[in-house]
């Protein structure tokens, strides 16, 4: 919906935050982000917006009852205060080096009065925002469509009058694109990028982005309490070969749970090698010499993946016998979390963070870690609480190499995102994924 929704502030192509409906911002003090928002800006059902609509937007995100999925990452803003139409202060309930992130990631500005008319139900049915483009209809199972916003903000944008996500099987995705029945997938198999670079009408575009697939450890009893265990098995993984059979070779070999590029990222952290008879003698040393079996908590999304890492784990005598679970079922699953020896699932980095991916997989908080560690849990914070970029960047690099040189995680690679275009579409992919549309142009024949 951020073709249609738009916040305070959100992320450029290449992740960085920059502004949206808040034109700039400054730091009052430690605990308080004064905005100033832009004006002569109007919802698409013709409600101004202002500051009024922006308290009225944070405090329902951050309300209890309102039950905000993302509320954990949100929690920290303590109050919103109107200084007058075009000014607000946000208050956080302590130093949060991550607010301006958080407020990109997940808060959206919505029309007070709408809402209050329309509800939560009739809001999701029939979203108002200020955004590019205005919702028009959903048609389940078959498409979702937008028209031109007008009115929108950014002069002379978008490019285009209509944005239809059209919903097609997999396996006709190509097909269509190639017949021009579609001017874009946002999602092309690794299998068929051969077919549209030969097509004189269609070509491909890559991205690396803040997506990994992961694997995280139960370290509170054995084996995984062993260190020298934990280690055995990230030499055992081939970081290449995974991304080999698994992605069609779309992806970056990781020795991190940070993305390069991202903010707070350790450039200098390398891959584990891989080193199957190291991992071998490291099981016999430690008194596995036959190996051992492990539960292991596999998410769908994960799935692919976590085969190809189980047979290479078996080649050392680590038997993984793996759960799936759906989407659906992740939180019944996660009720007894210290039932796990390890689980593999896959995180975005919806802040544009290195924080973000770390404090799924690792923190003491997360419903997905299965076991704290002291040392990450105390950077973590640590992290949050520090306003200057400089030392903030100097705690995560060293969460990173803290996290490395104890083998707390199974890092695995980067995504790259593969696009299959028409040629006369311009686009610009977004590290973080799913892009913005409002530049996207189609050049007449």
């Amino acid at each position: 919906m951020q073709q249609v929704l738009e916040g305070l502030l959100r992320f450029d192509a290449e992740g960085r935050v920059e502004p949206a409906l808040a034109e700039r911002w400054e730091r009052l003090n430690d605990a308080t982000v004064r905005f100033y928002l832009r004006k002569n800006v109007t919802f698409h059902n013709g409600e101004p917006f202002d500051a009024r609509a922006v308290k009225f937007s944070l405090e329902k995100y951050v309300a209890p009852e309102t039950r905000f999925p993302a509320l954990g990452f949100v929690a920290t803003i303590a109050s919103v205060t109107v200084i007058n139409d075009h000014v607000v202060d946000v208050l956080t309930h302590h130093p949060d080096g991550l607010l301006l992130n958080r407020l990109a990631a997940w808060i959206h500005i919505v029309p007070p009065q709408y809402y209050a008319n329309v509800g939560d139900q009739g809001f999701a049915g029939q979203p108002v925002g200020t955004g590019p483009f205005r919702f028009e209809r959903w048609d389940k199972n078959k498409e979702i469509v937008f028209a031109r916003n007008p009115d929108y903000w950014m002069k002379g944008y978008p490019k285009v009058d209509r944005l239809v996500f059209a919903f097609i099987a997999q396996e006709a995705q190509v097909d269509a694109l190639l017949k021009g029945e579609v001017d874009l997938l946002t999602s092309l198999a690794g299998t068929r990028t051969t077919d549209v670079q030969k097509n004189k009408g269609t070509y491909v575009l890559k991205k690396p982005t803040f997506y990994t697939i992961a694997g995280n450890f139960n370290i509170s009893r054995p084996p995984f309490s062993n260190k020298r265990i934990r280690e055995a098995v990230n030499l055992a993984v081939d970081r290449k070969a995974l991304i080999r059979y698994d992605i069609f070779g779309n992806g970056i070999p990781l020795g991190t749970l940070s993305f390069p590029d991202e903010f707070g990222h350790n450039s200098q952290i390398k891959p584990y090698p891989y080193n199957p008879k190291k991992a071998r003698q490291i099981l016999k040393e430690e008194g596995y010499p036959a190996g051992f079996a492990l539960k292991v908590f596999l998410k769908v999304n994960a799935e692919r993946t976590g085969r190809i890492i189980a047979k290479q784990l078996d080649a050392i005598g680590i038997t993984l016998n793996s759960v799936l679970v759906s989407d659906a079922e992740i939180f019944e699953y996660l009720k007894d979390r210290g039932q796990w020896d390890m689980m593999i699932y896959d995180c975005p980095d919806t802040m544009s963070h290195a924080f973000f991916v770390r404090s799924i997989f690792l923190s003491g908080e997360s419903p997905f870690s299965l076991a704290p560690d002291q040392g990450i849990d105390e950077r973590l914070r640590k992290l949050t609480a520090t306003l200057d970029p400089q030392e903030q960047a100097k705690i995560s690099e060293d969460l990173d190499r803290h996290i490395y040189e104890n083998f707390l995680a199974l890092p695995t690679y980067q995504r790259i995102r593969t696009y299959g275009l028409r040629r006369a579409v311009e686009f610009t992919p977004y590290v973080l994924g799913m892009p913005y549309f409002y530049a996207v142009n189609i050049r007449a024949n």
